[in-house]
């Protein structure tokens, strides 16, 4: 039996083993980062707990156990945050069940939860959190009831929320701007729960009213999600004229109106609003044909003032969502944040703020920390340094004589141009076959660029390049970013790619072959690209020679390995392993068989020792050749010419070299028998 392994130095073959992986987020300290928290919604089934452990962290507030969590982050761009965690339910993938949500900080080494509220139904949790602070990072942590596992869809959003809404119009809340926020807990219909009168929304329940003025004429629709998806939300939105002298809402100026009971409907819905596809103008109560919960998107006129009802019919206390679209903008404070950068990526930069705003009252800077200053209120210019590296959060608000407050926010990452950095390999040439390991020393927050041959790129410090071509010798270069600040490129050249050699032998006498100890076998070496050889016999002893030659002492079965060599340290192995010396050098021919097919004796063979070359002849007593062979290991089963030959006695000449060249005899006669 002949086994050939290639192998090359510094490389290593494993068994890989198909086992359930823990999530990447498991602990806190692995938490996935959330780039984007305005109005985030993942697809179905994008995240998963499965194979989660617990944190060993205490249980959350609301929870009634630990269960088996994963962690996310997020960097807060509004004083709240809501998170809703989609489990099983109809009509999605999901598979988690009875899903829990809790908030976190976590600065060194030290985890706090931020207590807000929670809320489940049907598998659906949502979490809320106020009082957040504008560029800090927050730690989402979602686990199960029950030790439950599964997969599951995330919705996140962090806004500034407008001042709270009241149940009367006369308390309605002035929105500013059209950033999508949460109300949570609606409760009761104020003094006055018939205003909606004459619409297709009658006496309120649990009503939000909200009102905003048109800065332009342009379109807007808007959707409004509860928190508890069984809750069935009703609205009506009115025109109230120009807003130097507005009416109050009416049925005559109710412009649009949705109260169908879609949580009882077939097809269900619960979402409701007013979009672009749509061409109903109101949807009743009921379960009226077609309905399903969205009319058409309005045009507003620039300088009107709107109104939006909201009512939770159902009664629950719960909240809703709002969000909106389209190009129509509402009146409110305009700010933006303008930043200038000197001397960027040195110890002496230096960051200039200034505040493009429009109809504000009055304007608050916050420049983060570890800024030289910490506040501000008016447009600037400022001219910021930070004490130390990292990102850096920059909120501006801007405030209206009518108490509308919008915020903006700009984060960026403080750093300085990283050190060139030094490429370390595992060799100096490589082998067709082998694996190149480049690494540079890692760097807090940074990144990596590489570039190569054969259209090599990777971006992590440490990189593994299996060689596989002749074309991926050259320079490999890598750049370190942290920030927006490059490092000088860093260049390493991988010199020709060496070609592997092949390890190979046969031996004198042939393998395999019946021999007996002492025994010399020559070893020819037919190796091709190899600089060194290492014979290893088997019997201990080994040798470096070209072609060597080597007396086996002992009776056994030896494993013979040849290790071919280049001058670059690329391996191959040949390997011969079935030597077998038997002890004594006589020639054993039984005097009889019987080939009469009962498994006993059925064969004839000759076992004879020591010979490299052999030929065995059997003949009748008519002297017709009836067997003959040249290999030792052939048995003679009593045919000649496919036909069993008759009982009798037959005769044998055995002619061959033996391993020390002399020329040996055998003859002899056997006995046929059926």
């Amino acid at each position: 039996m002949l086994i050939r392994i290639s192998l090359l130095l510094f490389f290593a073959s494993f068994i890989l083993k198909v086992q359930a992986q823990d999530p990447a987020n498991d602990d806190v300290k692995l938490a996935t980062p959330i780039k984007n928290t305005t109005v985030y919604c993942s697809n179905d089934a994008a995240f998963t707990s499965a194979n989660a452990t617990p944190s060993g962290y205490r249980k959350g507030s609301f929870w009634n156990s630990e269960g088996k969590d994963i962690w996310f982050s997020f960097t807060a761009i509004g004083t709240d945050i809501t998170a809703t965690v989609t489990g099983q339910s109809a009509g999605n993938t999901n598979t988690l069940l009875n899903p829990l949500i809790a908030f976190y900080t976590y600065k060194d080494n030290v985890i706090t939860e931020q207590i807000g509220s929670m809320t489940t139904d049907q598998n659906i949790t949502t979490a809320y959190k106020g009082g957040l602070i504008i560029g800090d990072t927050y730690y989402l942590r979602i686990s199960a009831e029950n030790d439950a596992t599964g997969s599951f869809k995330l919705c996140v959003n962090s806004y500034n929320p407008p001042n709270k809404p009241g149940q009367d119009f006369s308390s309605a809340s002035l929105l500013c701007n059209k950033d999508s926020f949460t109300e949570l807990k609606v409760s009761g219909a104020g003094i006055n729960n018939n205003e909606a009168a004459g619409t297709c929304l009658s006496i309120e329940s649990n009503s939000a009213w909200y009102t905003w003025t048109a800065a332009n004429t342009g379109t807007l629709g808007f959707t409004i999600t509860p928190t508890a998806v069984t809750d069935d939300i009703d609205w009506v939105l009115y025109d109230l004229g120009p807003a130097t002298a507005p009416a109050v809402p009416s049925s005559a100026n109710s412009i649009r109106c949705a109260a169908g009971s879609g949580v009882d409907c077939s097809p269900r819905y619960y979402i409701t609003g007013a979009n672009s596809s749509s061409i109903d103008l109101r949807e009743q109560g009921g379960c009226s044909p077609n309905q399903d919960g969205f009319v058409k998107a309005i045009d507003m006129i620039e300088g009107h003032q709107y109104a939006l009802l909201i009512d939770n019919f159902s009664n629950k206390n719960n909240g809703f969502s709002l969000s909106f679209d389209g190009n129509g903008e509402f009146i409110g404070p305009k700010s933006t944040i303008v930043m200038k950068t000197e001397n960027a990526c040195m110890s002496t930069q230096k960051f200039i703020f200034t505040a493009d705003a429009s109809n504000y009252n009055s304007l608050n800077w916050n420049f983060g920390a570890d800024a030289n200053l910490a506040t501000a209120s008016t447009t600037g210019p400022f001219e910021i340094t930070y004490a130390t590296t990292g990102t850096k959060t920059v909120t501006l608000e801007a405030f209206s004589v009518r108490g509308c407050r919008t915020v903006s926010s700009y984060s960026f990452y403080v750093a300085i141009k990283p050190d060139k950095p030094i490429i370390s390999a595992n060799r100096t040439s490589f082998c067709l076959g082998s694996t190149m390991e480049l690494s540079i020393p890692e760097i807090p927050d940074a990144s990596y660029l590489w570039s190569g041959p054969a259209n090599f790129s990777a971006n992590t410090a440490a990189v593994s390049v299996p060689i596989n071509s002749f074309s991926q010798s050259g320079n490999y270069s890598v750049t370190v970013k942290v920030g927006d600040c490059y490092s000088d490129v860093a260049t390493i050249n991988i010199p020709e790619i060496v070609k592997n050699p092949v390890a190979s032998f046969q031996t004198d006498p042939p393998i395999p072959g019946k021999f007996a100890a002492p025994t010399p076998i020559t070893f020819l070496n037919r190796s091709r690209d190899a600089d060194r050889f290492e014979w290893d016999f088997g019997d201990g002893e080994t040798s470096t020679d070209h072609q060597p030659t080597h007396i086996y002492q002992k009776k056994g079965t030896y494993k013979i390995e040849l290790r071919a060599f280049t001058t670059n340290g690329c391996v191959d192995i040949f390997t011969i392993d079935n030597l077998v010396l038997l002890d004594g050098t006589a020639l054993q021919i039984p005097n009889s068989f019987s080939p009469n097919g009962d498994g006993i004796n059925d064969l004839l063979n000759v076992n004879v020792t020591n010979l490299k070359r052999f030929n065995f002849k059997i003949f009748n007593r008519y002297g017709d050749e009836v067997f003959f062979t040249t290999n030792i290991f052939d048995s003679w089963d009593g045919n000649w010419r496919n036909k069993p030959v008759p009982v009798g006695a037959y005769y044998y000449v055995l002619n061959g070299t033996d391993v020390f060249n002399k020329d040996v005899r055998f003859t002899g006669s056997i006995t046929l028998i059926r």
